[in-house]
């Protein structure tokens, strides 16, 4: 007991280490591995595509692209699944299933390799910063309007024009956008000159000027830049808009910012080349419309409602015979057509729905500005009269299109595109018919323009039976003809 109790006093007076805290990191929400799908076909629905993969574990959103009309209205697939699973697995067991007869066969999507890239560091330029200032709060403005940004005030009224004002990342925006110039200064001091015998400066600006930064105008700037990038998933400096960026395995995945200044001076005629091209180019995104107007839906075949349900209706009072009317959705018969009327209002509310679904879901196709659409087809421009055999090549290329259609005079068919060797004075053109470019390999190794083999020599006849074939000639004999006769 006594030499126990001293220990019990010692471990006691030790002190006691703390637990270490274990540090909690983030988890990587937005490295994901994903699959691609290429080909889907349009008879396939999301939903379908999701409770698919929804087998697997890890999995996270399905993301399609638009139908394609020259592809057949084919759709682009990206399945999304967590970081931790086997991707290679999955794709594996996706490989051979079908959904409505159609193979999936996915493959594994790769990481981006690049997702900051850059422009141009003519964009650090003090005139083109305050220029793509103005540009993007006019986007950020017509942005927030088309999705109804920023529009419920304090009193909780709609005022549309307020937009700007009620959208914090343009506040005071306007102090950036008017430019200073001292042109008093310029003036006094050029008059100074001019009085005291000295040259005037020289008219306008000098031909090349070094580019100017400014880090005040770059701050604003790349605040609204990112608004963009990442609330309405606009990537300013290539004028493009990912409107289903959030469905794709990585959001907000590739950025272009401004790159170094170039080492070299600029001229102004670049910079204003850069300003009007730059606007050319972000024209599209502000001339986009959601949807039409009634009058232009009018124009295409928009449809009412009450009027489809009267077409369903009468459509399906038949009349049999006096007094006897029939429902052919019910089989029923009745004595009038107000007692189908009614017996189809009452019995058959289902249909009626389902007609009113079908005329909505028409006109909201209808008015949609980005419907998918067959691909215009150009009308051919017909051959004109006396034109030149080889008039209207395409650039690059030497000899013409080869077709079914294309035909030389008296229906003889073109001769092949590599190699020509016959000319004229070889007798085996009609007179009158066009004269074919020289051979290129040289005229011993030339095609026969008609029978696409055998070479022309000079001095060589031209005839079926020497025309320069190493093969010997088979000779067809009848055995019980004499032997002064051959036939060939």
């Amino acid at each position: 007991m006594t030499e126990e109790s001293p220990k019990k006093e010692e471990e006691e007076e030790k002190p006691k280490e703390k637990p270490k805290e274990e540090v909690v990191k983030p988890r990587p929400l937005h490295k994901t591995c994903s699959l691609f799908i290429r080909n889907v076909a349009p008879n396939i629905s999301k939903a379908e595509i999701t409770a698919l993969c929804k087998r697997y574990p890890g999995f996270l959103r399905v993301a399609l692209s638009d139908p394609q009309p020259e592809r057949r209205f084919l759709r682009k697939g990206y399945v999304t699944f967590d970081r931790g699973v086997n991707i290679k697995e999955i794709c594996w067991n996706l490989q051979n299933i079908r959904l409505r007869e159609c193979e999936l066969s996915p493959v594994v999507n790769r990481e981006l390799s690049w997702r900051i890239r850059h422009v141009s560091g003519i964009a650090q330029h003090r005139p083109i910063l305050r220029n793509d200032i103005k540009l993007a709060a006019r986007l950020i403005h017509a942005l927030d309007e088309r999705g109804q940004l920023w529009k419920e005030t304090q009193d909780g009224e709609v005022r549309p024009q307020e937009v700007s004002a009620q959208n914090p990342i343009l506040k005071n925006i306007t102090d950036y956008l008017i430019d200073e110039v001292s042109a008093e200064e310029e003036d006094l001091l050029w008059g100074a000159g001019r009085t005291a015998g000295t040259e005037p400066p020289k008219e306008g600006n000098p031909t090349e000027i070094s580019v100017e930064r400014d880090e005040k105008l770059i701050k604003v700037l790349d605040k609204l830049l990112l608004y963009l990038r990442i609330v309405h998933s606009v990537d300013y400096y290539i004028n493009c808009d990912y409107p289903s960026e959030d469905e794709m395995p990585t959001r907000c995945g590739i950025m272009h910012v401004r790159g170094p200044i170039p080492p070299n001076r600029v001229s102004h005629r670049e910079v204003a080349d850069w300003q009007k091209t730059f606007e050319e180019k972000l024209a599209p995104l502000f001339a986009v419309r959601e949807t039409l107007s009634e009058e232009e839906a009018l124009k295409v075949g928009k449809k009412d409602p009450e009027q489809e349900v009267e077409k369903f209706v009468t459509a399906n009072t038949q009349e049999l015979g006096k007094e006897k009317w029939l429902c052919p959705l019910s089989g029923k018969k009745f004595k009038g057509p107000e007692f189908v009327r009614k017996h189809i209002f009452n019995k058959h509310a289902e249909k009626i729905e389902e007609v009113k679904k079908e005329v909505v879901f028409f006109n909201n196709f209808l008015m949609d500005s980005k419907r998918p659409a067959l691909p215009e087809v150009k009308p051919i421009q017909p051959p004109i009269a006396g034109q030149d055999y080889f008039s209207g090549l395409a650039p690059g290329l030497l000899y013409p299109h080869q077709g079914p259609q294309a035909l030389l005079p008296y229906g003889q068919p073109r001769p092949p595109v590599l190699g020509y060797g016959v000319s004229v004075t070889d007798g085996c053109l009609p007179s009158g018919a066009p004269q074919f470019p020289p051979n290129p390999y040289g005229a011993g190794r030339g095609y026969d323009a008609f029978r696409g083999q055998g070479g022309v020599y000079p001095g060589k006849p031209r005839n079926r039976l020497m025309r320069g074939d190493p093969r010997s000639i088979i000779e067809y004999r009848d055995l019980d003809a004499p032997d002064d006769v051959d036939f060939f």
